[in-house]
């Protein structure tokens, strides 16, 4: 009488887990480089909301020049760990209370919103994520975040 195969044999079992091994080797800085490309795109999604965030709070206010409320310097810094006034005071309250608070980046770990603006043409030109004052680690994320995306 002969004897039924009832399944797979040990070396067929590990053949087929060195394969898999292997392609989830090869899969794996594909996939690590997707998930940082999705923080990216949180982080310049989060930019173009601070932006329209930071007009709306404008027109809430009244406020025809948006750099009256943020000074003279140009630039404004603000940190996930802020504490903001509440009620709102100032363009910069009114526009993170709609976030229910200042946003993380997903992408960079304790670093600032900067958000860049033109005195003179009383607008705001740009959202950067940056290390700090005085940094030279800065990025882009607002209009111009193709480099962002790209690179880094």
């Amino acid at each position: 009488m002969r004897k039924k195969n009832k399944g797979f044999s040990m070396v067929e079992i590990i053949i087929v887990i060195a394969i898999m091994a292997i392609l989830a080797a090869a899969m794996a800085p594909m996939l690590i480089k997707y998930v940082g490309k999705a923080r990216k795109s949180r982080d310049v999604d989060t930019g173009k909301e601070i932006y329209a965030a930071c007009i709306r709070a404008a027109v809430e206010m009244g406020e025809e020049d948006i750099t009256s409320q943020l000074g003279s310097s140009g630039s404004v810094l603000v940190r996930y760990d802020t504490v903001l006034n509440n009620p709102p005071q100032n363009v910069i309250d009114y526009a993170f209370d709609e976030f229910g608070g200042i946003p993380r980046s997903a992408s960079h770990k304790d670093y600032y919103w900067e958000i860049e603006y033109d005195v003179t043409n009383k607008s705001i030109e740009r959202i950067n994520l940056t290390a700090g004052a005085g940094s030279s680690d800065k990025f882009e994320v607002y209009p111009n975040s193709e480099v962002f995306l790209e690179g880094n």
